[in-house]
């Protein structure tokens, strides 16, 4: 896969990357080319640091594992093969349908469609986690404390919560990039970026295609947002759900370390 994008947050895998509310039809219009577009990414390395973390965070090794914006579920097939129970909810239906056909036969494993903003499982976990930056589709102060106290609620007392977040970067990036896949299938993702320093939001304007030969088989025109939030204002927030950041750093092999200004899409442990 070849990539340019405009220096600092590098392309859409950061503030862009993940299943929204906003961005709900663009990723049920893409869902069978998601995993495709992030063959790159090493998701069991992301797992381990996931494991790190719980070890470091809580006194004995989780046994049940929520994970919100669950996407096509790579992380939660991973976390359910190494013994976890593990339940994924997310938004868009179509990426939902993706996860399930991963998961057909696997135990341990389940997934349900709600909003990450009032979803109400019923039930208690004993770690909480969001990758991929879904976090970052919570666009307003008032979205972010109803998924927070949401999060709260679905807590264990003495649970964690790891999420990534986008951390706000000294020079955002603006301006025209694009995502390109030889294939098959082909796909071609022009997009632009603009950021709003007032309301903490960086948007972009959209084009998708996916092209199977000479045919188009799949389009999508259309603009969302997501939101970078500071590290003081994330604690503030954290803290008025009712919980406490514990760490906040950049992810790297199997642990997590000393948090780097210029990293885009770093990790916040959270405990109640």
């Amino acid at each position: 896969m070849e990539s340019r994008s405009a220096e600092g947050r590098k392309g859409l895998s950061s503030a862009n990357d993940s299943r929204s509310l906003v961005a709900a039809d663009l990723f049920d219009r893409i869902a069978q080319y998601y995993d495709v577009l992030h063959e790159d990414v090493d998701y069991a390395a992301q797992c381990s640091t996931l494991a790190t973390v719980f070890a470091g965070s809580l006194h004995r090794q989780p046994a049940s594992v929520l994970d919100l914006g669950c996407g096509t579920g790579s992380h939660a097939r991973i976390l359910a093969e190494r013994g976890y129970r593990v339940t994924g909810i997310d938004s868009s239906a179509a990426m939902l349908r993706v996860a399930r056909a991963k998961a057909r036969g696997r135990q341990h494993l389940a997934f349900v469609r709600a909003d990450m903003r009032r979803f109400d499982l019923g039930r208690t976990f004993d770690a909480i986690v969001c990758m991929d930056g879904a976090y970052t589709h919570l666009l307003t102060e008032r979205d972010l404390l109803a998924h927070l106290r949401a999060v709260r609620r679905h807590l264990r007392p003495g649970g964690v919560y790891v999420f990534e977040f986008a951390q706000a970067l000294k020079a955002e990036t603006e301006g025209p990039g694009w995502i390109y896949r030889e294939g098959p299938p082909r796909i071609v993702w022009l997009y632009d970026l603009a950021f709003d320093r007032r309301r903490h939001l960086v948007t972009a304007r959209n084009r998708f295609f996916a092209l199977e030969g000479d045919r188009v088989r799949r389009t999508f025109v259309g603009t969302y947002a997501t939101r970078v939030t500071s590290v003081p204002a994330l604690r503030r927030l954290v803290a008025r759900a009712g919980m406490r950041i514990v760490r906040v750093g950049s992810t790297g092999g199997a642990r997590l370390r000393r948090l780097r200004r210029d990293d885009p899409l770093p990790m916040a442990v959270a405990k109640r």
